[in-house]
């Protein structure tokens, strides 16, 4: 008998799903860095993100038993076919695993959201806590803001979320959650467990007027890749462009196609990254860029500097003071002007000094790992 108490994770992705990006990576490690203490299960969906084909080799609406990189043991992980599960079989799982804890990724999804907060309410051994994910931000609900805040308002009024505890990812996110849910059963801060630095770098040959860029991010609104492309239209010296990634947003990518077919000799798009490749494939770029209207984390953001390459982002991220630490660059996303100028100067850079913002890059990935303590961060986040 497993004497471990044991964390049940409701999110609609999941390994070996990688499209929906941060979010699947964050579980995954967050499994990595707490399997010594706790038991792990998870229901998810059969599907990745915008795919209508199921994994394979998953057997659906029932438990498998699945390895994850760098887990010592096996968990169990209900992988759930199209229209699944009801509330009866949710229940049924529920009351199978006997979690002291539900955590919930993500607060958009009725079935891996509402349906296990409205039957955990009436199980009094399960304690709830629930991860926004940065789905709070100004920036992430710009997109459908009148439908999400008033899908918010109802979710307030409503007492649901009255008794639930919070996990935020930074102090910002916790501002966001007292402001959306000021009733609630406390709001622990447990920062994002992202992949470990490489513990030395190498940096790429690197020409004044030359700069090799690299986007590898969803391809939606959010993302701002339409943006960075108008820039790249009218930039001068040698700036170039590869874009990794899934389509998202069909419609928007359309808009973005009509700007790559322009620049044919600058940007190509790549495809998809499998996340266990994302490190290598940017340290071929000199740098990662992503003028995002909104982060809670920015994996990729992360990896980039993890692997000792500068990043150029907005303010709209917990990346900020780029500059002064010679890490990158943040940047205005709403002076369309000054960004340009800014990509065109640093890719004036000369080796010497390119070298410089790769070590700073690297510097500030390894504070952030050394500093995040997740032994001690969650352990505290499953306590109530």
């Amino acid at each position: 008998m497993d004497k471990k108490e044991r964390i049940l994770i409701f999110y609609d992705y999941f390994f070996p799903g990688y499209k929906a990006g941060g979010p699947v990576q964050s579980l995954t490690n967050l499994i990595v860095a707490l399997q010594q203490r706790y038991s792990f299960s998870v229901i998810t969906t059969a599907y990745d993100l915008m795919s209508d084909l199921p994994y394979a080799d998953v057997a659906q609406n029932s438990w498998n038993t699945v390895s994850l990189p760098k887990v010592n043991e096996t968990i169990q992980v209900w992988y759930a076919g199209k229209g699944m599960p009801s509330y009866l079989i949710l229940k049924q799982l529920i009351l199978q695993v006997k979690p002291t804890f539900i955590y919930i990724n993500g607060i958009y999804s009725f079935r891996l959201f509402l349906l296990p907060i409205l039957i955990s309410r009436n199980i009094p051994f399960v304690k709830t806590i629930v991860c926004p994910r940065g789905m709070l931000q100004m920036g992430a609900l710009s997109t459908k803001l009148f439908k999400k805040t008033l899908y918010l308002k109802v979710l307030l009024f409503s007492g649901l979320m009255n008794k639930i505890k919070w996990h935020a990812t930074s102090e910002e996110e916790k501002d966001d959650i007292v402001k959306f849910f000021p009733k609630h059963s406390g709001i622990a801060i447990a920062y994002n467990i992202p992949k470990v630095p490489y513990p030395e770098i190498n940096t790429p040959v690197k020409k004044e007027k030359e700069l090799r860029l690299v986007y590898l991010s969803l391809i939606a609104e959010k993302k701002n890749l339409f943006e960075l492309l108008t820039l790249l239209v009218h930039t001068e010296n040698q700036i170039s462009l590869d874009i990794y990634g899934p389509i998202k947003d069909k419609e928007y990518w359309s808009k973005c196609k009509v700007l790559i077919d322009q620049m044919p000799d600058k940007v190509k798009y790549r495809g998809e990254v499998l996340p266990i490749n994302v490190q290598q494939t940017i340290a071929d770029y000199h740098a990662l860029v992503l003028l995002t209207k909104g982060e809670n984390f920015g994996h990729a953001l992360y990896e980039s500097l993890s692997v000792g390459r500068p990043i150029i982002t907005s303010f709209f991220t917990p990346w900020t003071h780029l500059k002064e630490n010679k890490a990158g660059l943040n940047i205005d996303i709403k002076n369309r002007e000054e960004c340009k100028i800014m990509i065109e100067n640093f890719s004036l850079l000369g080796q010497d000094e390119y070298d410089l913002y790769c070590k700073g890059a690297h510097q500030m990935a390894v504070s952030y790992f050394k500093n995040i303590k997740p032994d001690e961060k969650y352990n505290d986040l499953f306590q109530y």
